[in-house]
């Protein structure tokens, strides 16, 4: 299946999401950090293009495969909520459609936790970063560590939402439990990133 954000201007996804159920919340979440990640790349880029090094390089390959799984999860969560609303539509027309739906709402938990997951990650590049970016760049990779940070905590409010619709009580705690831990490790990140700011 074709991306439905990635070929869509800027312009084109801002009205579609002011106008239509999707894209939501999840999709709008990671195009923001996919973003903040672009800056954080941008950064790394030219301080390498000046003064090649090892490590940065081998930072810039990490930022680059996270790069492509983020920009993933944007069309991700399109799909998982259309999926979502079909199996509603065949529940409600046939009863014995049950099956359909929980693996629907299964789904969209799953997507928006894999997406915190990724900034997460991506979030630890952000930190490393710093050593590695030129100094008048810093400021665009903390201010991408920023949309990073800011793109999880929205997604995850997907998932508070979400949690309701959950039946199994074992599951919705794991979900919980997951949705927590991934908030704190962000804000850590977010922390550290907070103190060099303050040193810009």
């Amino acid at each position: 299946m074709g991306s439905q954000v990635w070929t869509m201007s800027l312009e084109s996804f801002r009205n579609t999401t002011i106008k239509h159920a999707t894209p939501g919340c999840g999709a709008v979440a990671a195009v923001t950090a996919t973003h903040g990640l672009a800056l954080i790349l941008k950064g790394l880029r030219i301080s390498e293009s000046k003064h090649p090094d090892d490590k940065r390089a081998a930072l810039i390959d990490e930022g680059e495969t996270l790069l492509e799984r983020l920009s993933g999860h944007a069309d991700e969560d399109i799909q998982a909520f259309e999926a979502y609303q079909d199996a509603l539509k065949q529940r409600h027309n046939d009863k014995d459609e049950q099956a359909g739906l929980d693996e629907a709402t299964q789904r969209i938990n799953r997507v928006p936790l894999a997406m915190a997951e990724t900034c997460c990650e991506a979030l630890k590049v952000t930190v490393s970063s710093l050593t590695y970016t030129n100094s008048n760049l810093k400021s665009d990779a903390i201010a991408g560590g920023v949309l990073l940070h800011a793109g999880l905590s929205a997604v995850l409010l997907t998932v508070d939402a979400n949690l309701a619709s959950i039946e199994d009580e074992t599951y919705r705690a794991q979900m919980r439990r997951s949705r927590h831990a991934l908030q704190e490790e962000a804000d850590g990140k977010i922390h550290r990133l907070n103190q060099e700011r303050d040193n810009l």
